[in-house]
């Protein structure tokens, strides 16, 4: 088998096909890179809406909803990866009954594999909790709460620093070596917890890897045995890398990855494809003869009940209940396998070391011989409900809660909805104004309020409800028992997580007594402590650098994550003069970026290299936005996000560019010569057929030219080397140079201009060419029927601006930013149609900004487009012309 070849998946197995089809948890089976639709039990069909004829097909055939929607790339980077993919209440849009949904799932895509390691299909499992999901959305307005969930990949990754001998590795990759997540390891340190019998096995394969003359071209591999260095445990592992060297051939990095492969050494690997399945399967599965003795539980069914092998999973199936469980279903377990084959029920397993009752929803079904289709066996299938279940009961006890302590409230609390409408207040309200629930709705709550009050009332809150503000005013309410009450009613607006405005909610505090003044203030304390220590708790556990700064750009908070890169302590003020770690040739830089952003009141982006707890510096991106109360700022917060990696690729990529260009454009200005000359001497002997295919020949050298001037050009403006070499020139007459010249290349296309008096302008006239030049080339290009180009200048408020307009096939609207990006082509078949490497747009758009000036597109697909650039206009000096 070559490494293209797509593995075949394993021989379907009758056994195991029963399981996935009659699990109650949604499980389908995707094979090759394609995603073939192998296996797909009713519960995943139910979930798609789909019915059985999809088995079979391509899932883009099956499901053309998903398109738009990152599944298909999750899958295809789980079969290429070999990793699995885990997800928890993510969003996915079907179409059920004839119409397109949006429900929620907890969903798994694990990568099944050959025995030496190749994938050849995925499993997928999901359950479906949109009303779970949906219904903590309802109550977003009252909680405020934050839940994180940190999931463990089974994949380590590992940098060796060949210079130093130290290696810098993930969490997970120092678990499967058995070392403390924080320790700092050296390589001689790693083999010694290899295992004897396979560390001279791994040293060779590390040294083949980092000798340039091995003929390994820096590949490494290798399966071998480790020796937990705290808790003495052998795992098997595969490591994956590769070693980088410079020009001198001296390596200067060596990076991989490491995964434990323990159970598939240690298991057969013919019955590791079918009992893939349900091994990874995230249920309870359990195989029994027909007098009900359990031969099989899968690894999550034996985590599940706490049993620690497979000798201890061997028994009969009434142990693995709770007593008295058996008599409770045995009538209908009987009666129902006899008629069916098929029982289903909800029964209470036992947890073996704890004695602990698991609910769970199980499936038993009677397994036939294929040959002489006698029964064989029983399967079950049992999900856990234990997490479930408590979700439920969590989520009861949350609303029981709340309405408890609404109830309770000595304060009257409200909810409104997006327009304003009253949909809910506590019993407080009803209490002082003797109103019943109903008639408080929508805008009941206003015959409550005093008469001289309720036209300015009803007016403060529709407008705060227009502007969407917080609002806050005082009135009077005539109580129940006829004595005045004096309120002050405070609400905030509120907002889902897309981003669109919910409502209101808000409270009316009793402010009659004047000791409910002494109360209330006491209350904000209280809410305010409760929240800052909510606020540092939630971004302790924040994977990103966080700070915030007052209103004069002093830092006054950082977050652990910062702390800890510094090596600080953060509770001292000094510590947080972020100047102190900026490295001292981006200081400066740093400084202007951040003093401009105090000023303008703008956001606040830069990048900069800063110095980590080992004295290392590291390249960072820091942004930060200003927080307004009431129009004014009051706080700056921010992030520093991690981009030194990024930064490293950007150059090699650059490098990589500028040395491959420079090395091409020799021979190429050679051959273009020679092939100018070998199409004179033709042409002068005659030989004109020949001579025509030279000029195309030397058409083709022009366009490789081009090419290599944008990948150099590419180089430069990344480097920040892109001359300008600035003059005054009329921007008219050169506009009408570039379409003179254009108009010789095309039969098709008729370029008219449009010039407004724009006078001359001060800027360097090849670049501006260059910028003419390519999108007035680009308009022709895609516009691939007859038509015109339409050039237009004019100037306006001391700015020039130039449009070139087509009449072709257009952009979306979601691609209108994209076509300004590094080597972003039009996708799809069309990149044959309309070829290029993707740059001339940005390195346009970049002349243009460093000339001072800004470019866009407007387009409708399939109307045309129009670019415009605008670039600053010098004022006319007469004297100085």
């Amino acid at each position: 088998m070559t490494g293209s070849t797509t593995p075949e998946p394993p021989v379907d197995n009758d056994i195991f096909r029963t399981l996935v089809e009659q699990s109650p948890t949604a499980v389908a089976l995707y094979t090759g890179r394609e995603m073939r639709i192998h296996i797909a039990n009713d519960a995943m069909l139910r979930l798609w809406g789909k019915g059985p004829e999809v088995i079979g097909k391509i899932l883009r055939d099956a499901l053309p909803e998903l398109e738009g929607q990152p599944f298909h790339d999750l899958l295809d980077n789980v079969y290429t990866s070999g990793l699995p993919y885990e997800a928890t209440e993510d969003r996915a849009d079907l179409i059920v009954d004839g119409r397109l949904q949006s429900f929620y799932y907890t969903f798994t895509y694990k990568p099944l594999k050959t025995s030496i390691g190749v994938v050849w299909g995925i499993l997928n499992t999901a359950t479906d909790v949109t009303e779970l999901v949906l219904t903590r959305q309802k109550l977003r307005l009252s909680e405020e709460s934050t839940r994180f969930a940190l999931y463990a990949g089974e994949l380590g990754t590992w940098d060796l620093d060949p210079l130093n001998n130290t290696i810098t590795w993930d969490e997970r990759c120092k678990e499967l070596y058995g070392f403390p997540k924080d320790d700092v390891t050296t390589y001689d340190k790693v083999l010694s917890n290899i295992h004897p019998d396979d560390s001279g096995l791994v040293n060779e394969a590390v040294q083949r890897a980092l000798d340039p003359e091995s003929g390994a071209d820096g590949e490494y591999f290798c399966e071998f045995r480790t020796i937990g260095a705290s808790d003495g445990k052998i795992r098997w592992l595969r490591c994956k890398g590769k070693a980088y060297f410079d020009d001198h051939n001296v390596v200067y990095r060596f990076a991989g990855t490491a995964v434990d492969i323990s159970g598939e050494i240690l298991t057969n690997s013919e019955n590791a494809k079918l009992l893939a399945l349900i091994d990874n399967s995230s249920v309870f599965v359990a195989l029994s003869t027909m007098a009900g003795y359990i031969t099989y539980v899968n690894t999550f069914g034996r985590e599940m009940v706490g049993i620690d092998g497979m000798e201890q999973a061997r028994r009969v199936n009434t142990d693995y209940v709770m007593p008295g469980e058996m008599e409770r279903i045995t009538d209908d377990y009987t009666r129902d396998l006899a008629a069916t084959g098929t029982w289903t029920g909800r029964v209470n397993y036992r947890h073996f070391k704890t004695g602990e009752a698991i609910p769970v929803d199980a499936k038993t079904i009677i397994v036939y011989d294929p040959i002489t289709g006698e029964p064989s066996g029983r399967a079950t299938i049992a999900r856990d409900l234990r997490q479930e279940l408590a979700d439920k009961q969590a989520l009861q006890e949350s609303q029981h809660l709340l309405h408890n302590i609404t109830s309770a409230s000595p304060t009257s609390l409200w909810m409104a909805d997006k327009d304003g409408n009253i949909t809910y207040v506590n019993k407080t309200w009803l209490d002082w104004t003797g109103q019943t629930h109903d008639e408080v709705l929508k805008d009941g709550w206003l015959n409550a309020v005093a008469d001289d009050d309720r036209t300015h009332l009803a007016k403060t809150f529709q407008s705060a409800l227009k502007r969407r503000v917080s609002y806050e005013t005082n009135f009077r309410l005539k109580g129940k028992n006829g004595k005045e009450i004096w309120c002050v009613a405070k609400g905030n607006p509120q907002y889902y997580n897309d981003g669109n405005f919910a409502g209101y909610i808000g409270s009316c505090t009793d402010i009659t007594e004047e000791t409910l003044i002494g109360k209330k203030l006491q209350q904000t304390n209280t809410e305010l402590h409760e929240q800052i220590n909510q606020f540092d708790f939630v971004t302790d556990f924040m994977p990103v650098q966080l700070w915030t700064a007052s209103l004069n750009g002093d830092i006054d908070y950082v977050n652990r994550r910062l702390i800890d890169y510094l090596g600080v302590d953060g509770s001292n003020p000094d510590n947080r003069q972020w100047n102190f770690y900026v490295h001292p040739d981006d200081l400066q830089g740093t400084l202007k970026a951040w003093q401009d952003a105090l000023s303008s009141g703008g956001t606040f982006q830069v990048e900069f290299r800063m110095r980590d707890a080992g004295g290392a510096y590291k390249w960072h991106l820091s942004r930060a936005l200003p927080f307004y109360n009431e129009g004014h700022i009051v706080k700056w917060f921010g992030t520093n996000t991690d981009i030194d990696e990024h930064k490293q690729l950007q150059r090699q990529k650059d490098d990589f560019l500028g040395i491959a260009s420079h090395e091409l454009k020799t021979p190429v200005t050679s051959i273009k010569a020679y092939a100018q000359v070998l199409g004179a001497m033709l042409t002068k002997d005659g030989e004109l057929n020949k001579a025509a295919m030279v000029t195309r020949m030397d058409n083709q050298i022009n366009r490789l030219t081009n090419l290599i001037g944008d990948l150099l050009d590419v180089t430069k403006i990344n480097s920040g080397k892109l001359q300008f070499n600035k003059t005054w020139f009329s921007l008219n007459s050169l506009v009408r140079e570039v379409i003179d010249d254009l108009q010789h290349t095309t039969v098709k296309h008729t370029l008219v201009h449009d010039f407004a008096d724009t006078g001359e302008i001060f800027s360097d006239r090849e670049r501006i060419s260059q910028v003419l030049v390519n999108l007035i080339s680009n308009a022709i290009k895609y516009s691939p029927a007859e038509g015109e180009v339409i050039i237009r200048t004019q100037r306006q408020n001391n700015e020039f601006t130039v449009s070139v307009e087509d009449f072709g096939i257009g952009i979306a609207p979601d691609k209108h930013k994209r076509v300004f990006e590094q080597f972003y082509r039009v996708s799809g078949s069309k990149q044959h149609t309309f070829p290029g490497l993707g740059l001339g747009l940005y390195i346009s758009s970049e002349i243009i900004k460093r000339e001072g000036g800004k470019m866009w597109v407007n387009s409708i697909e399939g109307e045309g487009s129009t670019f415009h650039f605008s670039l600053p206009a010098e004022p006319v000096n007469n004297d100085f012309l």
